[in-house]
């Protein structure tokens, strides 16, 4: 009862001399700030608690409060962890050896596992299974370029964007001289909503537009915008297959992983079999 009495005194005193200044005495080292039977409080992890106050007082309050449930979750385990209790030990078992178990695959995996996916592969899982591989947006390919509405010459920007790329110098040199925004996408896929942001439509007049037309041109009180489509597909189309290379890759691998495990545990079992695994009904 004794030990019970002197541990409050010890935190109490705690937070009147030491959180008060705790601020103005750090000097970087992690001194033990407070002490419960054997456990220890560090100011450094007071430190991380204490690092948004807004001034001493609120760092003071904050102190204490953390001390308050460190103590007390520390004095609530231990009289909870004084009484067995079965039920919770099977699952306190049942999750480290489950941890143990995905620890170690997950080791298996990465040294054993191969990691590359040939080309052949992904174009065949595609072909098999297209309605996994729809759109749920708009994609497109192409040259966006936004400038001023005084910029010279932009008859010849939309023409060099007729055929980008055998203009990219052109419309790189314009870009850099003359525009405000420019974004060049002729090898990546975009999103059609990334190109909607930059431009000044509503949804559903860009949709329309991107689909009838493969050059848009719009203007408000400031700026042009140019935006010429090379490649396009919609809602509801498959996936372009380098699109969705990606996710295919991740999925071969995936099941790969799965098959992996299950052969490597089948083997277990054969092991147990040869060393004459006694089962009994």
């Amino acid at each position: 009862m004794k030990k019970l009495l002197y541990i409050p005194l010890v935190l109490s005193l705690s937070a009147c001399t030491l959180f008060n200044e705790h601020r103005a005495r750090f000097t970087g080292g992690d001194d033990v700030v407070a002490e419960l039977g054997s456990h220890k409080l560090y100011r450094s992890e007071l430190e991380a608690v204490t690092s948004m106050a807004v001034d001493n007082d609120d760092s003071v309050q904050m102190a204490d409060a953390y001390i308050r449930q460190w103590a007390t979750d520390l004095l609530f385990y231990e009289k909870a962890n004084a009484r067995e209790d079965a039920e919770v030990e099977a699952l306190v078992e049942d999750y480290r050896r489950s941890l143990y178990l995905h620890r170690y695959e997950e080791r298996l995996i990465e040294r054993k596992m191969p990691k590359s996916v040939h080309k052949d592969s992904i174009r065949a899982f595609y072909e098999a299974n297209q309605d996994l591989f729809l759109l749920r947006e708009d994609i497109l390919k192409g040259v966006l370029m936004i400038v001023p509405t005084d910029a010279p010459h932009p008859e010849r920007v939309k023409k060099w964007l007729a055929e980008p790329e055998e203009n990219i110098q052109h419309i790189e040199k314009y870009a850099y001289q003359y525009a405000s925004g420019y974004q060049l996408f002729t090898k990546d896929w975009v999103s059609g909503n990334q190109i909607l942001i930059r431009m000044p439509f509503d949804e559903p007049g860009f949709a329309s537009k991107l689909r009838s037309n493969d050059y848009i041109e719009m203007r408000d009180s400031t700026s042009l915008y140019m935006l010429r489509i090379t490649d396009k597909h919609f809602v509801g189309e498959p996936m372009p297959l380098e699109y969705a290379e990606p996710q295919i890759r991740a999925a071969i691998l995936q099941k790969r992983q799965v098959d992996f495990i299950r052969g490597y545990r089948d083997a277990l079992y054969e092991d147990a079999v040869d060393r004459k695994l006694k089962v009994y009904r």
